[in-house]
C-alpha cells in the first residue's frame, strides 16, 4: 500500500491528534451544560446553588433539595466545574484525585478560585528550570512579547470581522492604534512596558466594542470586580472557565501554573495560566460573547443586579448560553493554526502548554502564537 506523504504522519496519543474530526488523546476536559445534563463529552458544569455532587456505584450524581438532577457514568467524566455554593462529597473528592479527574471551583460570578490537580510526579527538575526561566529577563521578556503580540493580532482580526459600514471609522481607528502598540513590542525592555502596551491596546479594543454593541447593553468599556453590564459579566465568566482549562493544560504538561513569565506572581492567581490564555481570550471568549449578542442569545435580560456586592451577575440562562457557546467554540476543529497540527481549539490549548514545556526543558524553540485570520 502506498500512502501520500502529505497525508501521512506518526501520531502520539499522549500528545493528541485529530482524526476524522474527532480529538484523540489523553483524558482532557470537553463539554456540558451548566444546569445538570448528561455531557456529550467529559466536562460537568454544576451551577445549581445548594446542590451537592457525590459518587455512588460508579456514577457521578448531583442532587438538589432531595431531587437527583444529574446521573452520569463516572467513566465519562474527566472534569467537574462547580460554581458558587455547590457541595462535593469526600468520596467524590477521593475518587477524583485517584482517577485524575479535576475538580474546579469558581465563585457564583464565575471567578476562578482553584482546583485539584493529581498530575504526574517527578516534576522537580522541570520546576527548577521553569523558575530559572521566570527569573531571567533574557528569557521571560521575549516570551512576554510573543504572548501579547499574539493577543493583539487576534483582537485585530476579531474587530475586522465586526466591521460594518456604519462603524467603519471607529473600528479602523482602533485597529490602527492597536497595530501601533503591537509594533512597539519589540522595543519593550521589561514586563512593565509589555503590560503597558497590552493595556493600551485593550482600552482601544474594548472602546471599539462600545461603538458596535447595541446601546441597550450599556457597554462603555471593560469593567471587572464588579462587571457593570451583561457583556462584561459574560466576559469575566468566560475568562474564569478558560483560566481553569489553562491550569489543567499546564498541569498535564508538567508545568507549575502559578509561576508565570509575564504576569506577576500572586499567591491566589495562576500566573502562568494567565500567560497561556492571553491569545485564547479573543480567539474563544470574546468571539463567543460577540456571537451570542449577534444571534440575540445574550441580552440585557440575562443579567441581574448583585445587591450585596454591586455590579451585574449573569442569570442561569445567561451562564448556560455562555457555556454552550464556549464549549462549541472549544470543540471547533482547525488546521494551520500551528505548523503540522490539527485539532480542536481545546487541543490547541493543550498543545501550546506542551510547546511551553518543551521550551522550558530546552528541547524546543521560543513558542509562537497561533495563526488566525
Amino acid at each position: 500500500m502506498t500512502l501520500a506523504a502529505d497525508k501521512t504522519e506518526i501520531m502520539s496519543c499522549d500528545e493528541g491528534f485529530c482524526f476524522l474530526g474527532e480529538d484523540i488523546g489523553p483524558r482532557y476536559p470537553p463539554v456540558l451544560d451548566l444546569r445538570a445534563e448528561v455531557p456529550e463529552n467529559r466536562t460537568v458544569y454544576a451551577g445549581i446553588q445548594g446542590s451537592r455532587a457525590h459518587i455512588e456505584r460508579g456514577r457521578v450524581l448531583v442532587e438538589h433539595d432531595g431531587t437527583e438532577v444529574l446521573d452520569v457514568p463516572a467513566g465519562l467524566v474527566a472534569r467537574i466545574v462547580c460554581f458558587g455554593a455547590v457541595g462535593v462529597s469526600s468520596g467524590l473528592r477521593n475518587w477524583a484525585l485517584s482517577d485524575g479527574v479535576e475538580l474546579v471551583f469558581c465563585s457564583q460570578r464565575g471567578r476562578y478560585l482553584g482546583q485539584t490537580v493529581s498530575g504526574p510526579s517527578g516534576r522537580l527538575q522541570r520546576l527548577r528550570r521553569q523558575l530559572a526561566h521566570t527569573a531571567d529577563p533574557a528569557l521571560s521578556v521575549p516570551f512576554g512579547r510573543v504572548l501579547i503580540d499574539a493577543k493583539i493580532r487576534k483582537q485585530v482580526v476579531l474587530l475586522q470581522r465586526m466591521v460594518r459600514r456604519e462603524h467603519a471609522a471607529e473600528l479602523s481607528e482602533a485597529i490602527a492604534s492597536m497595530r501601533g502598540y503591537a509594533a512597539m513590542l519589540p522595543q519593550a525592555s521589561d514586563h512593565a512596558e509589555i503590560m503597558g502596551l497590552e493595556g493600551a491596546a485593550a482600552r482601544a479594543y474594548f472602546q471599539a466594542w462600545a461603538a458596535f454593541l447595541p446601546a441597550e447593553f450599556g457597554f462603555a468599556g471593560r469593567t471587572r470586580q464588579p462587571p457593570l453590564d451583561v457583556v462584561n459579566s459574560a466576559l469575566s465568566f468566560g475568562y474564569a472557565v478558560l483560566a481553569s482549562e489553562a491550569v489543567s493544560a499546564l498541569a498535564a504538561a508538567g508545568l507549575e501554573p502559578a509561576a508565570g513569565f509575564l504576569h506577576a506572581d500572586h499567591d491566589r492567581r495562576p500566573s502562568l495560566a494567565l500567560d497561556l490564555m492571553e491569545e485564547f481570550r479573543p480567539l474563544v471568549v470574546d468571539q463567543v460573547v460577540l456571537e451570542l449578542v449577534r444571534r440575540h442569545r445574550l441580552g440585557p435580560q440575562h443579567g441581574r443586579r448583585d445587591d450585596a456586592r454591586g455590579g451585574i451577575l449573569l442569570t442561569k440562562a445567561g451562564r448556560e448560553a455562555v457555556l454552550d457557546g464556549y464549549e462549541r467554540c472549544m470543540l471547533t476543529v482547525t488546521r494551520g493554526a500551528l505548523p503540522g497540527f490539527a485539532g480542536s481549539l481545546r487541543r490547541h490549548l493543550y498543545r501550546q502548554a506542551q510547546v511551553v514545556a518543551a521550551w522550558v526543558e530546552g528541547i524546543g524553540p521560543l513558542p509562537v502564537g497561533l495563526s488566525w485570520r
